[in-house]
């Protein structure tokens, strides 16, 4: 089942009221119509959900339990094989059904798991996003899950229904994306294996990874700049390296570019991705927006864009502890405010990383030679290329504020940021060492 048919939810929204002879079966379905186009017809699935709730009382052992179920199956089928991946399907859900519309998700997603054999078949990212989620492959199926998620999540039934309608519609009603990965349909037990070179890339970039977390919690500047100068080096040295070694490869560097999609957050969602988009644009990668459901894709050479994703999970970081440490007066306190503290924050950051892009190069190209320009060159116009290819149509999107206070303030924060790992420092004589 993928979406409901709407003729069955106008049959109700001509009225306040659900019709008192509907059986659960058709309420359920009503429900998830509902659900697929909230939030407007918020009240109208709570009383679906406390008409079924009801019906639970009457017959605890009702057949429509089963039927969630095996929807919540069929959408969790659909969503893999059309591009969605796990942790965007609880990115998604979290968004719809809150917290407690995750572990639904979560539940569902580990019934899956178990019948396709992910922990065998499912490629290396895909098993990463299951281990983050703690996914309980043993947990049997969605029905059960459901069944003890119902007694242990301590809401009564009509909440517990009103929950699990919003997930369904929601995993019901989910559009195609690109498909980044081999759906489980096509998974072997080859595309379960690592290759020979992503083990090497894997500790490389846990060091930088462990670096930076230091430096993001530590109370002591001195300390911080250390450790973040030391995990840029780290990562400088990693991306130039990658890149003199493809110049043996005899593929093009089209063939290269990669494809993934990051989940942005809200509050203040388009500020973050301004963020990310100032981050990927200094470092050699594309961007776009899928704001439906607050998904960025970004379209690069892999080590460049895992070196983005440190950079810009370290600057979400540092932009939220400076947003923090502005005060707690009612200006700044205010959504106006803070949406122009992080919009400031990321433009200026964005401009800090183009003046260190370049002094980067100029250094690299001193220890390399003038042949690393063309080399870097051909890697950004191959990214250009693949990406005009795939997505021709794509438009800009402006970002602006009209709150002055969160502006200044948030630029003279960006001032202050490490960057990650004084990315200014790049010229300097450690560097060369």
């Amino acid at each position: 089942m993928s979406r409901i048919d709407l003729d069955s939810i106008f049959k109700y929204s001509r009225s306040t009221n659900v019709r008192q002879d509907a059986d659960p079966s058709e309420l359920l379905d009503s429900g998830i119509g509902f659900a697929q186009v909230m939030p407007s017809s918020k009240d109208m699935v709570r009383l679906i959900a406390e008409r079924l709730s009801a019906a639970d009382a009457t017959d605890p052992a009702c057949s429509v339990h089963g039927r969630a179920a095996k929807i919540l199956d069929d959408a969790l089928d659909t969503a893999f094989e059309n591009g969605w991946q796990p942790a965007e399907l609880v990115h998604v859900t979290r968004q719809c059904a809150g917290g407690d519309g995750t572990v639904v998700m979560v539940e569902a997603i580990g019934a899956h798991a178990a019948r396709s054999s992910a922990e065998r078949l499912a490629p290396d990212s895909w098993r990463d996003q299951l281990s983050e989620l703690h996914i309980d492959y043993a947990g049997g199926a969605t029905a059960e899950r459901l069944q003890r998620w119902r007694s242990y999540n301590r809401r009564s039934s009509a909440q517990s229904w009103y929950t699990l309608l919003l997930v369904l519609g929601c995993s019901t009603w989910l559009l195609p994306l690109e498909k980044l990965l081999p759906p489980p349909a096509q998974w072997t037990a080859q595309s379960a294996a690592t290759g020979p070179g992503r083990a090497t890339d894997s500790k490389m970039l846990g060091r930088i990874r462990g670096l930076l977390a230091k430096a993001e919690s530590t109370q002591f500047p001195a300390e911080a700049e250390a450790l973040s100068a030391k995990a840029q080096d780290l990562m400088t040295r990693y991306a130039i390296d990658s890149a003199l070694l493809d110049t043996g490869n005899p593929r093009s560097p089209i063939d290269d570019v990669v494809t993934r999609r990051i989940m942005v957050s809200n509050p203040y969602s388009k500020a973050k991705l301004l963020l990310l988009h100032s981050v990927c644009r200094a470092n050699g990668a594309r961007t776009l927006w899928k704001k439906k459901y607050l998904l960025a894709t970004v379209i690069g050479m892999p080590v460049d864009l895992d070196l983005c994703e440190l950079l810009y999970t370290s600057l979400l970081v540092q932009s939220a502890r400076a947003l923090d440490e502005v005060g707690e007066s009612p200006t700044a306190r205010t959504r106006s405010f803070r949406n122009a503290f992080l919009i400031a924050y990321a433009h200026r950051v964005g401009e800090r990383l183009q003046d260190a892009r370049k002094r980067a190069t100029a250094a690299a190209t001193q220890q390399h030679g003038s042949a690393l320009v063309p080399i870097l060159a051909k890697r950004s116009d191959a990214v250009d290329r693949v990406y005009a290819a795939r997505y021709p149509s794509t438009r800009t999107i402006t970002f602006g504020s009209d709150n002055a206070q969160g502006w200044l303030a948030g630029r003279a924060a960006a001032e202050r940021a490490d960057l990650t790992g004084g990315r200014e420092r790049l010229d300097k004589s450690d560097l060369a060492s």
